[in-house]
């Protein structure tokens, strides 16, 4: 795939297999709130696709992920934590940072710093109850900052989010909504930098395109499936997946 992106040029099978990827990607999404970079960006890696593609793609979808979903839910029906202001507003400059490394790293070198940060955050989350974790409200801009370096870096915002909202006992509800409201706030920019640096070409603007439909169909199917997640299967649910995902990432980078 890296010398499809760096050609133009799209063959099927490859549209085939990242709209697979965006579809499973974004059903996570839709069904925990989070995930879909967790998801596709190990999948695009082993696959051999270019990761600055990867992550400029993942940008873009996500942003469009994170509208279908506030515009499925209706604007304002859904709960949304009062610290979302406060982690969007301390991620922007996390995101400078991110992006930093993204562009002076190799690939092995992202998979191994990401693979290793999400493996950690899983077991913790797994070994630990995050809701005993002694988190005051004032650690929204800290874990927000956290999330938009990662985000920058891999477009993988998740974990400290996730940490920090569990550790404040957010419903499956919340989860979804806040973080929502989060990818649409800090994507904004995300995507306007990656399109300033040259990274949509051709080829990724036509797979973004493809990918138009079934994220609208993912995104509905996971709504319906997170209503019926109950907290403490939720919770175990998302590290459990954070830990797998760590462990193919890091296999990635040994490889």
């Amino acid at each position: 795939m890296t010398e499809m992106a760096a050609s133009g040029f799209v063959s099927l099978h490859d549209l085939v297999a990242v709209v697979g990827i965006v579809f499973v990607a974004a059903l996570v999404r839709s069904t925990f709130g989070f995930g879909d970079a967790l998801v596709a960006m190990p999948l695009l890696l082993l696959a051999e696709f270019d990761h600055l593609a990867a992550v400029a793609l993942l940008a873009a979808t996500s942003l469009v992920t994170a509208s279908v979903i506030l515009a499925i839910d209706g604007s304002g029906r859904e709960p949304v934590a009062s610290s979302a202001r406060i982690l969007i507003g301390s991620a922007l400059p996390g995101l400078g940072l991110g992006l930093w490394f993204l562009e002076v790293a190799s690939v092995s070198r992202v998979s191994g710093v990401l693979g290793g940060t999400i493996l950690v955050v899983g077991v913790l989350g797994v070994m630990a109850d995050p809701r005993r974790w002694p988190m005051r409200s004032w650690s929204a801009a800290l874990f927000g900052l956290l999330a938009g370096a990662l985000g920058g870096a891999f477009n993988v915002h998740g974990p400290p989010l996730v940490v920090f909202g569990t550790s404040r006992e957010w419903s499956p509800r919340v989860f979804r909504s806040t973080f929502q409201v989060y990818f649409l706030a800090v994507g904004l920019p995300l995507v306007l930098v990656h399109g300033l640096s040259g990274r949509y070409s051709t080829t990724v603007v036509l797979q973004l395109v493809a990918c138009l439909p079934v994220i609208g169909l993912a995104s509905f199917l996971g709504g319906r499936l997170n209503r019926k997640f109950a907290v403490t299967s939720f919770r175990r649910s998302v590290y459990a997946m954070l830990i797998a995902l760590g462990i193919v990432l890091l296999w990635k980078a040994g490889g």
